[in-house]
């Protein structure tokens, strides 16, 4: 996964997590080729690390592998739909 954070792109894998000093496309056009999607204004997620979807108050969340939560804004949740997970 990937999230903005001031001018980094904090960048998670499962060999670890790191902190790239880059604009927010430029992380995603680097991850061409692995099949993910950007789910909110500042996260990316790859398909393969989603392990389940959790809604809570209107709120869709997806959580990661690495049990992390990421939110799926309005604007997004399409693509969830069109993978079967919503």
């Amino acid at each position: 996964s990937m999230a903005v954070r001031d001018h980094y792109v904090d960048v998670v894998t499962e060999n670890g997590q790191a902190s790239l000093l880059m604009r927010f496309s430029d992380a995603m056009a680097e991850a061409e080729g692995i099949e993910g999607a950007q789910v909110h204004r500042s996260h990316w997620v790859a398909w393969s690390a989603v392990r389940q979807v959790e809604k809570a108050a209107g709120k869709v969340f997806l959580v990661l592998s690495n049990d992390s939560r990421i939110p799926v804004s309005r604007n997004h949740r399409a693509k969830l739909e069109e993978r079967g997970l919503l």
